[in-house]
């Protein structure tokens, strides 16, 4: 069997899942086999990939690669008794039968007398994460800067957020009392062409009377080129989470993010970031790919490592907001996006570059864990309930990225009667839709082996494209060629697994199992993960 796990993940996840969701995910512990014992191989399906047998159970996510041999037994499993493949086990095999029907079981990828040690329904429900509130306040939608698929559609004639606008948005985020966790991000256009309301806001947020000792936490999404001295400075002693904007060295951000009045942001950008760096604000960068950047990956890996970013999130241009009427321009296909990721990540491990790409962070997330925690790549992802976006004219929006699609609207803030910011959604139709959202819903998701790891994708962008949110992504292709390419690589080479652990894209917790169960191991047998006996 190859595959890669975190095990630490595992053990916690084995005590939190059934305690706080009620679902089944017992991923250590003994495993008694008695001769009568009947194994079934139920849900999981084997695909090949790159040559390779994966098995995998489409709905709990469960997967490995085997090897031909255990790729036999296997086959045989559907409704046998273990003492038959017991006296079948290869002679010449290191491992018994028994170490290898423990192993597939607590994978989850089968079950012994009709009990599963991983839930075959384990998304259908929840994403098995209880997250915090995240309200994004556009303070202005305004810009400087004149980005060709800009999300928000800024330009000079929309709107900028009163204080007015903005108190009654805190005061009705506070109003939210299902979470203990609260996080406000300040974003636009441009939040920092409203800097004097971002503090005020700031001082209301951190002293509101209803806090009720509910942790915060504040951050900033910005071009970066309105930094100066005195607004670091005031990002550091606030604790300002940031997040600068950003697509690369002075030939791709000087076309694809030019100053409204068509000269370059690259200078801009620059003294913004070394004024971050010189006041000790540590940041993180989004890259929009699209046309203008799209070019060999070691550009702008280049780019972040000269400058000292080391975390950055690289999402590709979509169909929203001011891309819809620029495409042709902006626009990349799948099959283009797809290439650029492959590259990029390979060049990062071949490289050993300190450098963790925060979607590529994520997919090996879903591949190593039972949590969806990344919102805009799952199906149920809080719009409108845990997460809402108040533009600047004070109209409330599932998200960020529905702020330019009026059939996402849920009200405004100033509506009769409002008490709290998720009301609206509680009400709303789409909301619903996206609440009960799943890919075992869809006709077009239902069959794919890759549901529970795509999740369907991001509602917002399925609205935009199809009119529904019970729609598959656009980018259904891109993940269903991602997912098995991240599987079959890191499972097979060592050296790029290696070097991706180094770099924190399993939390530093990543473990490689490649064992051979029906033969000679090709590396030591992963550690002994039932210490305890159970009887099945």
């Amino acid at each position: 069997m190859r595959y890669f796990c975190r095990p630490s993940v595992e053990q916690a996840e084995g005590g939190y899942i059934p305690q706080t969701f009620g679902k089944v995910f017992e991923p250590f512990g003994g495993v008694s086999l008695g001769p009568n014992a009947v194994l079934d191989t139920d849900g999981t399906g084997i695909l090949e990939i790159e040559g390779e047998p994966l098995a995998i159970h489409a709905e709990s996510s469960s997967w490995s690669f085997l090897s031909a041999g255990e790729l036999a037994a296997f086959q045989r499993m559907k409704g046998l008794r273990f003492d038959e493949l017991r006296r079948s086990w290869p002679g010449q095999a290191r491992a018994s039968a028994s170490d290898f029907t423990a192993h597939l079981y607590r994978r989850g990828l089968i079950s012994i007398n009709g009990h599963r040690a991983v839930d075959a329904a384990m998304f259908h429900e929840s994403a098995n994460y209880n997250e915090g509130n995240l309200v994004e306040l556009l303070l202005t939608e305004k810009c400087n800067l004149a980005c060709p698929y800009c999300l928000a559609g800024a330009n000079k004639s929309m709107p900028t957020m009163d204080w007015e606008i903005g108190k009654k948005a805190v005061d009705l985020a506070f109003g939210m009392m299902n979470t203990r966790t609260l996080a406000f991000e300040f974003a636009g256009g441009e939040p920092f062409l409203q800097f004097a309301l971002m503090k005020r806001l700031t001082e209301y947020i951190r002293n509101h009377p209803f806090r009720l000792g509910r942790t915060l936490f504040l951050s900033v999404q910005t071009n970066a080129t309105l930094i100066n001295d005195e607004r670091a400075a005031w990002l550091k002693e606030n604790d300002i989470r940031a997040g600068i904007s950003v697509d690369g060295g002075a030939a791709a951000q000087n076309k694809s993010r030019p100053q409204v009045n068509g000269r370059p942001s690259f200078p801009l950008l620059m003294n913004g970031i070394e004024t971050l760096k010189k006041h000790g604000v540590s940041f993180g960068a989004l890259v929009v790919l699209n046309r203008y950047n799209s070019g060999p990956p070691g550009e702008l890996i280049e780019f972040l490592l000269a400058n000292r970013i080391h975390g950055f999130r690289l999402n590709p241009v979509v169909f929203i907001g001011d891309a819809r009427k620029n495409w042709n321009e902006v626009g990349l296909t799948q099959s283009e996006v797809l290439a650029y990721f492959q590259s990029m990540i390979r060049s990062i491990a071949s490289n050993g570059h300190l450098l963790l790409e925060d979607n590529v962070r994520s997919m090996l997330d879903f591949l190593t864990s039972k949590q969806r925690r990344t919102r805009c790549m799952r199906s149920q992802c809080g719009a409108g309930d845990t997460f809402q976006a108040v533009a600047a004219n004070g109209d409330i929006y599932p998200c960020g990225r529905g702020t330019q699609s009026p059939g996402l609207k849920l009200g405004n803030i100033f509506d009769e009667g409002l008490r709290s910011l998720d009301e609206p959604g509680s009400r709303n139709s789409v909301i619903g839709e996206i609440r009960e959202r799943r890919p075992h819903k869809m006709e077009e998701c239902r069959s794919c082996d890759y549901r529970q790891l795509c999740q369907s994708g991001c509602s917002a962008q399925a609205w935009e494209r199809h009119g529904s949110v019970m729609h598959r992504t656009p980018e259904c292709s891109f993940y269903k060629t991602m997912y098995p390419y991240l599987m079959r690589w890191l499972s097979f080479d060592g050296q790029a697994f290696d070097a991706l652990n180094r770099c924190s894209y399993f939390g530093n917790q990543g473990v490689r199992v490649d064992h051979d169960f029906a033969g000679a191991p090709a590396m030591p047998p992963p550690p002994n993960q039932w210490t305890a006996a159970q009887r099945i």
